[in-house]
């Protein structure tokens, strides 16, 4: 038996590396706010580069400026009486010989390129740069935080989260972009919201530096179309009045206000839709906090379950019957979460699920953050977790997965799933180790706003608190899957969520936790 639990986990392994060399080019940025911290090292080399563009600049400015002063001193001496000055040969002969060489050098000279190095720079860096799918999945991700917490644009552009003000806000650009994302995909009423954001910033008196300037036509044109798909021709008509007074002579623009005009006459019969976030359902209703807190479960220390814990008994709050359910307090110390992060963060990879149609663990828009897996004999940091796993739980860690550490990123979470797998048809792998008897889920940090993990059927919540952990049992009795075990990580909305999860499987629990088939 214990031959073929050790041949299961060599080939665990091997299946986590050919996943990892499977997703190592898929860096995805906003998947982890440990990985976008590389981001701030890579824009501050941009900015360093375009501020030695600007000195390159200032240089050739002061060298032009301080030589015009000078020129234009002898020419302005010349011209209060020109005869007088040109018939001193000396004279004539320099101002003859300037405007034939002279010229001729400053022309070269201000056709020389300023900057040519810095510019070049900018196309090396281009490889650790976002691409248009890291910000595809940051415009969802902001779309994911509005929807799952009902927000409103004007509150999160203005740095209003969840009824908490930052010092901080978007610009028409960020807002212009979120806006341009959901009309790309026909959400014309989210695209409302955010492009009248974008025009409300411009409107405000603030500046954008000349190269990332709006055209405002542009700007005006993309809001009416999508106030045309809402069915409000009349304020979309108003609203191509305006980016007409910004391109008069745009013949394009001004055809396509004529056939909005007309649409004003032929479509008045059709009601507007108007834009409104969906009712929360349970889900939505557990990440605000919105469950009831009432309970008549109870809190102790736990001596029994192992020996050593007659010496250091664990704080432990029975969370619920069904599914068994306890939260354990203090089980973390601060020194090994920094260890468990430092390990963790040079491997981060972007977190995957598995399909059990194709056997493969793919990347899905469900579940948005970055982990890493540490093996049991790593380091003495991960023996001695997996021994106070055994202590906490009373299982034993035989044949059960790596530690699991995950970092979320912006908006980050995972969507409602099950931790078990059904070993009945599960592959060859699982069926012998058996499946997921029990979650242990460790918070290695607080999370200012949401991240909480969240159980729609038993509407159960934990909210992340650093040194904490949460376990459940995933299985029944009788060795199937219990249903009432679905939970989800709801996304994050300020802060840096980082968490650690053991899986225990079930085939080494035989005498700890004996199936018993109904």
């Amino acid at each position: 038996m214990h031959t073929a639990i050790i041949l299961a986990t060599a080939l665990s392994l091997l299946l986590l590396q050919i996943s990892a060399q499977q997703t190592e080019n898929e860096v995805s940025h906003s998947t982890s706010v440990a990985g976008m911290v590389k981001l701030l090292d890579v824009e501050s080399k941009l900015i360093e580069n375009l501020d030695n563009y600007a000195t390159q600049l200032e240089r050739k400015l002061e060298a032009v400026r301080s030589y015009v002063a000078d020129m234009r001193a002898e020419n302005d001496i010349a011209k209060q009486q020109p005869e007088s000055y040109l018939s001193n040969p000396l004279n004539a002969f320099a101002l003859i010989r300037r405007m034939h060489q002279d010229w001729l050098h400053w022309r070269l000279y201000m056709e020389q390129p300023v900057g040519h190095e810095q510019a070049a720079y900018v196309p090396q860096m281009q490889q650790h740069l976002p691409t248009s799918t890291d910000l595809e999945e940051a415009a969802a991700s902001i779309h994911r935080i509005q929807l799952t917490y009902d927000m409103k644009a004007a509150d999160m552009s203005s740095g209003l989260l969840n009824g908490r003000q930052y010092n901080v806000s978007l610009s028409s650009l960020d807002r212009y972009a979120l806006g341009k994302h959901h009309f790309d995909r026909q959400n014309f009423g989210e695209a409302c919201q955010w492009i009248y954001q974008a025009i409300q910033w411009l409107d405000g008196k603030n500046k954008l530096p000349r190269p990332l300037a709006l055209d405002r036509a542009e700007l005006f044109q993309l809001y009416g179309e999508a106030l045309i798909k809402m069915n409000r021709f009349n304020d979309a008509l108003q609203v191509f009045n305006n980016a007409v007074a910004f391109k008069q002579d745009n013949a394009q623009l001004l055809q396509r206000r004529l056939e909005v005009e007309a649409l004003t006459r032929t479509n008045a019969h059709l009601p507007p839709q108007r834009y409104s976030i969906p009712q929360p359902g349970a889900y939505e209703l557990g990440c605000r906090g919105g469950y009831p807190s009432k309970s008549n479960l109870y809190c102790f220390y736990n001596h029994t379950t192992s020996a050593f814990l007659r010496l250091a008994p664990i704080k432990m709050e029975l969370l619920a019957l069904d599914p068994y359910m306890v939260l354990y307090h203090d089980i973390l110390t601060s020194k090994e979460i920094q260890e468990l992060q430092y390990y963790a963060v040079p491997n981060l990879m972007r977190a995957t699920v598995f399909d059990a149609k194709t056997g493969r663990n793919n990347v899905v828009k469900t579940r948005t953050s970055k982990v890493t897996w540490l093996p049991d004999a790593h380091s003495e940091l991960t023996r001695r977790l997996n021994r106070r796993i055994t202590d906490m739980t009373g299982f034993d860690m035989y044949g059960s997965e790596m530690l699991q550490v995950m970092n979320y990123g912006l908006g980050g979470h995972y969507d409602k799933h099950f931790d078990y797998f059904n070993a009945t048809t599960a592959p060859e792998l699982t069926k012998m180790n058996g499946d997921r008897i029990a979650t242990v889920l460790f918070y290695l940090t607080d999370v200012e706003q949401g991240g909480a993990t969240v159980f729609p059927n038993i509407g159960k919540a934990i909210f992340p608190k650093r040194g904490t952990a949460v376990m459940w049992y995933n299985l029944r009795h009788d060795g199937n899957g219990d249903p009432q075990t679905q939970h989800a990580a709801c996304p994050v909305i300020v802060g840096s969520k980082w968490a650690t999860t053991k899986w225990i499987r079930e085939r080494q629990q035989l005498f700890t936790r004996p199936c018993e088939k109904m």
